[in-house]
């Protein structure tokens, strides 16, 4: 997934971010170097020993931008998680734990425009990401608390709108034994799963539900695609509740009307149920997938769209561009959202802008790591133009970068530009 910063908080975060990352010590992958104990310390964010709820209360996430929430674990249990936006607003709420891996996500599970996601925690440190939909810009109280404190959110009550408890929730029924579902394979999937997974092809209208059976543990991933639909996607157990949704992915750095549900805890044998909406046209084709979910593979994705920074052992190809002078231009060739890397050495501390601008047919986005695979800057539109420009403030130091095209649409040439400023003497 990408995470971006608002120019307002990008220029706050270079001013904070080294001494944030030493006080607050937790990675996530790099996400929680911004991120504040949601308890005020590290003491008092354990969810497992707080005598209630932990809450952040009206909370402002710059558009385009988000919040990261630092709480930790010590004995395993379960545990809720929320957002609800105070006003108007959609949040969106995503947990990673110390490695950076999704452990969940949740769009609109609080009831309404809420968030809400409630799963088992093992002990560890975890960072709860919290978001506007599609970037939009909202106010939200952000909570994390065992089930038996008080929600902050009304919670999925499941029906069309009204149905259930008479959330504002438009949904789908609850999936359950009763619920009549189109088979999805001819068996158990375990097998399926180790040879590319099993697809399904029906209306929404038609085949508003599956279901399908484990016979062991498994990692899955679970897409529905077409974008004439936009569909929207439900799991449910074999008791009927939800373990999961989505509705628009970010796939490739950028936003899709697919849905998909990366399931990075394995799910216990069973019988599971998808239930889909279509938030367009329920009346054209959906693929309805379920592959087995491989962290690799889902890492070489992340490098190759630029959304994680790979690394620098030679596992996977990087432009060695050597040290930087005070300026330098190369033109290359970008297909699509499939990012072209470089790596660089700054020989001081300073400035450093870098620039990606069309030479042909191109829609340039550029991100900047830390040898540590942190972000540093992202941009993909800067000055009224469809070029994009990154300027931070950096140590000496490798860096690595980014290039690609904001969708496959575009295949051309990007110029990209780099000029060094350091302090006078």
């Amino acid at each position: 997934m990408k995470f971006t910063l608002s120019a307002l908080a990008t220029t706050a975060t270079l001013a904070l971010t080294a001494g944030m990352a030493q006080a607050q010590e937790v990675s996530c992958g790099g996400i929680g170097v911004t991120g504040q104990w949601i308890g005020g310390s590290a003491e008092a964010s354990d969810i497992s020993t707080s005598e209630g709820p932990l809450l952040q209360s009206n909370v402002p996430i710059a558009f385009d931008a988000n919040v990261i929430s630092l709480f930790s674990v010590s004995e395993a249990g379960d545990v809720r998680l929320e957002a609800q936006p105070v006003g108007s607003g959609d949040s969106v709420i995503e947990i990673y734990d110390e490695a950076g891996t999704l452990v969940i996500t949740d769009d609109d599970g609080g009831g309404g425009w809420a968030s809400r996601a409630e799963t088992v925690l093992q002990p560890g440190n975890y960072c709860m990401l919290t978001r506007g939909f599609a970037g939009g810009q909202l106010s939200s109280d952000i909570q994390i608390s065992r089930l038996e404190h008080d929600a902050i959110t009304s919670g999925l009550t499941g029906g069309f709108f009204g149905g259930g408890g008479g959330s504002l929730f438009v949904g789908v029924d609850p999936c359950t034994n009763e619920t009549a579902a189109t088979p999805l394979g001819t068996g158990p999937l375990d097998g399926d799963l180790a040879n590319g997974g099993v697809s399904a092809v029906n209306t929404i209208n038609g085949a508003p539900y599956y279901r399908f059976t484990l016979n062991s543990p498994q990692t899955i991933s679970v897409r529905a695609e077409n974008p004439n639909a936009d569909p929207y996607i439900y799991v449910f157990d074999g008791n009927g509740t939800l373990i999961g949704e989505n509705d628009d992915a970010q796939i490739g750095g950028t936003w899709s009307l697919n849905s998909r549900l990366d399931f990075t805890q394995p799910l216990q044998a069973g019988t599971y149920c998808i239930g889909m909406r279509a938030l367009s046209n329920p009346d054209v084709p959906v693929t309805v997938s379920v592959l087995a979910y491989s962290q690799a593979d889902a890492l070489a994705e992340l490098y190759a769209t630029g959304e994680a920074a790979p690394p620098m052992d030679g596992s996977f190809p990087i432009v060695d561009l050597g040290v930087l002078p005070g300026r330098s231009v190369r033109d290359a060739q970008i297909s699509g959202t499939q990012a072209t890397w470089f790596s660089m050495d700054v020989p001081e501390a300073g400035a450093l802008v870098i620039n990606a601008v069309e030479v042909t047919d191109s829609d340039p986005l550029i991100i900047l790591y830390n040898d540590l695979g942190q972000e540093i800057a992202y941009n993909d539109d800067s000055n009224g133009t469809l070029n994009s420009e990154i300027v931070a403030r950096v140590n000496a130091g490798r860096y690595l970068l980014a290039v690609r095209q904001y969708s496959d649409g575009y295949q051309g040439i990007i110029r990209i530009a780099t000029e060094r400023y350091v302090p006078a003497q």
